[in-house]
């Protein structure tokens, strides 16, 4: 029998050598590997957050600018808009009919102004008056424009009118 355990004991101590090794090494390595694996993933989903956050970030920055060229301070008031109107009608052939009716409503965190100018002028000088508007100016954003002509019965001719409404934001204190 002696010979018999002898003839399978380097066998047995290579299977037991095997498992002991795959039991403290292997398994263990695997597992890591696995495990690696996974948080791989997890810290790209994070990175892909973290990228999508940065882009969001830069969004909300863009819109607070662009809305900030529209929102009332202390400068871009009636008074402000008045003058900047009347100087550009100066330079060309524009005449202001009425000036700012006003009307302010609430919306959420921001009150918004609107201000209705009628001008009268030729076609271009017109286009020219809300691109100063809106653009050199700053003065608001132009919400709506309308085009009309009334008759002048002493001059005997039409005079094109322009209804133009102006909203500016600000922030509900």
């Amino acid at each position: 029998m002696n010979k018999k355990i002898s003839k399978y004991l380097p066998h047995i101590v290579v299977l037991l050598t095997v498992i002991a090794v795959y039991q403290f090494a292997i398994s263990k390595t695997i597992d890591l590997y696995f495990e690696n694996k996974q948080l791989t993933s997890q810290l790209a989903k994070v990175l892909t957050a973290d990228e999508e956050i940065v882009k969001l970030n830069t969004e909300v920055q863009y819109l607070k600018k662009q809305l900030s060229e529209y929102t009332v301070d202390s400068i871009k008031n009636k008074e402000f808009i008045f003058h900047a109107l009347a100087q550009f009608c100066k330079n060309t052939h524009v005449q202001l009919r009425e000036f700012p009716v006003e009307s302010v409503s609430n919306k959420e965190d921001y009150i918004i102004e609107t201000n209705k100018i009628v001008a009268e002028g030729q076609y271009g000088d017109l286009l020219k008056l809300l691109h100063f508007i809106e653009f050199q100016g700053k003065i608001g954003r132009v919400s709506s424009v309308s085009f009309y002509t009334v008759r002048d019965h002493k001059k005997q001719k039409d005079i094109l009118l322009m209804n133009i409404y102006i909203q500016t934001l600000g922030e509900v204190l």
